[in-house]
């Protein structure tokens, strides 16, 4: 069931990355907006897995943002995200997310 959320979950980012940067907490909002029942503990992993599929499809990189612009600053390694990279960004305040390549 999860491969569906996951397969799901990448081809919304992909749609969104044809318009704009998409921030990592969007995978979450995404993925329970349309999985509500499923909490916020068990919705990162399905995330994690759909970034890992599309920074290695080579679909997009990861960057800082400033919400609210959609100006992508200095890329980021996947292997320095930190939990609270998932969580909804604060106004004038760097979080990451994905620029398309």
């Amino acid at each position: 069931m999860n491969e569906d959320r996951i397969a799901w979950l990448e081809m919304e980012i992909k749609d969104l990355l044809g318009v704009s940067n998409v921030g990592l907490y969007e995978f979450v909002w995404l993925l329970r907006g349309r999985y509500p029942q499923i909490p916020f503990d068990s919705a990162r992993p399905i995330a994690e897995e759909a970034l890992r599929s599309l920074l290695s499809a080579g679909a997009a990189r990861l960057v800082l943002l400033t919400w609210p612009g959609q100006e992508a600053g200095a890329g980021v390694g996947p292997q320095t995200l930190q939990s609270s990279d998932w969580d909804d960004p604060r106004r004038g305040e760097p979080y990451v997310g994905l620029t398309p390549i």
